[in-house]
């Protein structure tokens, strides 16, 4: 999509049919693209596989924020309830992380709504809902 660059946008990203479900919202606020870049043209695509987006930018893309929605498809790990306790306990466990070749990097997650993570992106790239390999890591 394109758009002025000082204008805020709430970007809505959804489930194929047949249920259409929210998938993730990106919001960009009027300050997330440098000062002066006019119109600015913004890709986002969901990663196969995954719960995740990569998120692509034209201009100096300086901040967003990205919650992920998943309600409806939600569904631990054949082997969360052993490495967690149970599936309500691994998905306390579950962060937005900035997915780079094969590493991801926590960025501090909150959870505004049931079944809701959100994170502030600090520009463009991979990101994806994770969760710690070792379950004695603490809740982000």
């Amino acid at each position: 999509m394109t758009f002025p660059a000082n204008s805020a946008r709430v970007v809505v990203v959804r489930h194929p049919a047949p249920d259409h479900a929210m998938f993730a919202e990106v919001a960009f606020d009027s300050a997330s693209f440098a000062p002066g870049s006019g119109e600015v043209q913004v890709t986002i695509r969901p990663r196969p596989g995954v719960y995740g987006i990569d998120l692509e930018s034209s201009s100096g893309l300086r901040q967003a924020t990205v919650t992920f929605k998943y309600a409806v498809h939600f569904l631990a790990p054949a082997d969360a309830r052993g490495r967690f306790g149970s599936d309500i306990a691994f998905e306390r466990q579950l962060f937005v992380g900035a997915l780079e070749r094969d590493t991801v990097t926590y960025l501090p997650s909150t959870r505004p709504a049931t079944d809701n993570l959100t994170a502030a992106l600090p520009g463009p790239g991979s990101y994806i809902v994770s969760a710690p390999r070792d379950a004695e890591l603490p809740t982000p």
